[in-house]
């Protein structure tokens, strides 16, 4: 007599995972290539609609920016009297450019003001005007690639708008050479969700407008990850693509901003710090490293030439402040500082709900922590470092500069090292991969997925809010004092959503798939 045996049914790989989760991260992992590219579309769809859904000149010194970039790409010369000893020049440029300057007087620090109020542009554009700019003295290479569009035929608002997709164009780029990066390490599975974390409402929107510190933020994020993947993950085969990145990025980050240079070194010695001398000395026998740390010094020279060569950093005059205020207050103002690096949009005049810092606090926090518990007594003692430098450096930086030019700090200008913290949490995590089971990774690794999205679709929809209708204005209907952005609020805020989701889709697709399966071969990504 046959007995049939019945088995029971496979218990699922990952206990309680929803489908679509299952879906992401158990597809085949991609090519380092498609993943570049992949990154690249959905980082660029994420920094243009920003670009076309917020008002001209709606951030921070947009206008200076965009003056300096018409400027340098015309060759003008500075023609203020002092030779902008205080920082601030003035070029002869098409009086579009005057225009434009004058757009956010109506609107900047009143959030209850919308957009609407820009005055149409009116007369001969095309007449030569004086216009100023406090971006006399920065560093050109960021204003030369930027200002390009401004050399088009038939100027007009369209312009401004090129600029800034010019410059999501290049960060983007920039930060999917971070992702292949990535993508090509053996131990990676936190390290696409370390790399995302840090691009907040304010990074996309310094994204989507045009500003020197996009190139400077995705160029430390690149810097760290390439530096990271030399010390922690050598490989004779990638090494030379891995420190043609450091290059760029060095180049990118030094000549950015007049911190860069700083930025630059300072994350060289903490790459440096985070693994042992044994190993220092093991990868540095590669000959071809040196060739790599010329090519960064030789950016970092470039940059501070110009630093001090142009006067880069404004002499105010003096500004009275003792040295104690310039303390007190910069600590006083430490949890704003920390609210910045989440979210600082518009004029620094778009709040967005405390809800949305404790998500993104939360899910940054969580890796941190989860790095904490699960890492080495060297890697507790660098994070707990970096967190040090990350606080003490605005009090440092300001206390200096405060007797001269006053009070200047913005939380923004740590992002070059407060990047570096997220990634180095990563990479702890990641190389503690096997503590924890699979499927708890998968879940994590989405939950935090989807609070990101949440938090930068939050602050999309606020910050349109308060351009369309006002922050005292309502949320679901428009008269003839809203502001009208390119198409309809609810259109943009589905494509913002489907871009971010389709982002973190895609990295952590890339980058999160499980250790246990056979990861690429030196041999094959070096051809892909």
């Amino acid at each position: 007599m046959t007995q049939t045996t019945v088995s029971a049914p496979a218990a699922p790989a990952t206990p309680g995972t929803p489908a679509w989760v299952e879906r992401v991260f158990t597809a085949r992992r991609s090519t380092p290539r498609a993943a570049f590219w992949s990154a690249f579309v959905a980082l660029f769809a994420v920094s243009a609609l920003w670009a076309v859904s917020n008002p001209l000149m709606a951030s921070v010194d947009e206008p200076a920016h965009v003056v300096k970039a018409a400027a340098t790409v015309r060759g003008a010369e500075d023609l203020s009297p002092d030779g902008a000893e205080n920082g601030i020049g003035v070029v002869e440029l098409p009086n579009l450019y005057l225009q434009l300057s004058l757009y956010p007087n109506c609107f900047a620090f009143d959030p209850d003001q919308p957009a609407s109020c820009q005055p149409d542009l009116s007369g001969d554009i095309d007449t030569p005007t004086p216009v100023q700019t406090s971006a006399i003295n920065y560093n050109p290479l960021y204003y030369a690639i930027v200002g390009l569009p401004s050399l088009l035929p038939g100027g007009g608002e369209h312009t401004v708008l090129l600029m800034r997709l010019v410059n999501a164009a290049l960060a983007s780029l920039v930060l999917a050479l971070a992702v292949r990066t990535i993508v090509e390490l053996r131990t990676r599975r936190w390290l696409g969700l370390a790399l995302l974390l840090p691009v907040t409402p304010t990074v996309v929107n310094l994204l989507g407008s045009v500003n020197p510190q996009s190139i400077e933020v995705t160029g430390a994020a690149l810097l760290w990850v390439a530096l990271l993947a030399l010390l922690h993950s050598p490989d004779a085969a990638l090494t030379p693509r891995r420190l043609v990145r450091v290059g760029i990025a060095a180049l990118l980050l030094a000549n950015a901003r007049s911190l860069g240079p700083f930025f630059a070194a300072l994350i060289v010695v903490l790459c440096v710090a985070s693994v042992p001398w044994s190993t220092l000395r093991e990868v540095f026998r590669d000959r071809r490293l040196w060739w790599g740390v010329a090519a960064g010094v030789a950016a970092c020279a470039v940059g501070t030439a110009w630093i001090f060569g142009a006067s880069a950093v404004p002499d105010g005059g003096g500004s009275g402040i003792p040295l104690r205020d310039a303390v007190t207050f910069t600590l006083g103002n430490t949890s704003a500082y920390v609210q910045q690096l989440i979210s600082a949009l518009g004029w620094l005049d778009v709040a967005v709900p405390v809800w949305l810092y404790l998500l993104a606090a939360a899910t940054i926090g969580f890796v941190v922590f989860l790095a904490w518990a699960l890492g080495r007594s060297r890697d507790r003692l660098l994070l707990a470092g970096l967190a040090l430098v990350v606080f003490a450096l605005p009090i440092a930086f300001q206390a200096a500069q405060a007797q001269s030019i006053g009070f200047f700090w913005q939380g923004r200008y740590i992002f070059p090292l407060s990047v570096g913290f997220v990634l180095l949490a990563g990479l702890v995590v990641s190389r503690a991969a096997d503590v924890l089971p699979g499927w708890l990774h998968t879940n994590l690794l989405a939950t935090l997925g989807v609070g990101l999205v949440a938090v930068n679709v939050a602050a999309f929809a606020v910050n349109m809010h308060r351009y369309v209708n006002g922050a005292a204005g309502g949320w679901f209907s428009t008269d003839a004092d809203s502001w009208a952005p390119v198409a309809h609020p609810l259109v943009l805020a589905a494509l913002y959503t489907a871009a971010w989701a389709a982002l973190v889709v895609v990295v952590l697709r890339a980058t999160s798939g499980d250790d246990r399966r056979r990861a690429l071969t030196s041999a094959e990504t070096s051809d892909r």
